[in-house]
């Protein structure tokens, strides 16, 4: 089975159980604490590792998570460890994430910019035109400053990519200047 699909499988069945429980909230801040730990090179790399016993990597995580999390968590986790699934743990709190995202009607949007934004006012804006354009409920936006675009910006979200930056607009300029018109291909 694929990493993907059996991660997805995973986040689904804890959302489920978290609906069904009524404590999605609860298990979603503690996926979030995960998410943060896993950002640990050191940590990622361990629980990746297939040389440590999977015994060692829970005593381990019940070390670092402690009482943090809640007990529905800490038995998915313990599920996880004892079915070998470790390995995918990243992956299943990825999937959680954006199922989670999806369950409340968030939507994932990039905006790439030349220069920072000084003006929230601006994002508001692009954040009202992504709402109204999904029918969703909320945004999360990433703000990225890449001076390589030289201007414009680069907006992407769901499946959707609006690049009106100049130097795409260049690109464009150099594939239509590499075509001469006036003279007959054959």
């Amino acid at each position: 089975m694929s990493a993907i699909r059996l991660a997805s499988r995973y986040a689904k069945s804890l959302i489920d159980l978290g609906i069904e429980k009524n404590l999605l909230e609860q298990i979603n801040t503690d996926i979030e604490t995960i998410n943060s730990a896993l950002k640990s090179r050191d940590l990622s790399l361990f629980i990746k590792s297939p040389i440590i016993h999977p015994e060692k990597k829970a005593s381990v995580l019940k070390q670092i998570f402690g009482d943090k999390l809640s007990l529905v968590t800490s038995s998915f986790i313990d599920i996880v460890l004892k079915k070998h699934r470790e390995f995918y743990l990243p992956d299943i709190v990825s999937s959680f994430r954006d199922q989670y995202g999806e369950h409340k009607g968030i939507v994932k949007a990039t905006l790439t910019v030349a220069v920072a934004l000084t003006n929230d006012s601006i994002l508001n804006d692009v954040k009202a035109i992504i709402l109204k354009d999904t029918g969703k409920n909320d945004v999360t936006m990433q703000v990225k400053v890449d001076p390589s675009i030289l201007g414009g910006f680069i907006l992407q979200f769901g499946d959707k990519l609006y690049d009106t930056s100049i130097n795409h607009k260049l690109d464009n300029l150099r594939k239509e200047f590499m075509v001469n018109k006036y003279v007959r291909e054959f």
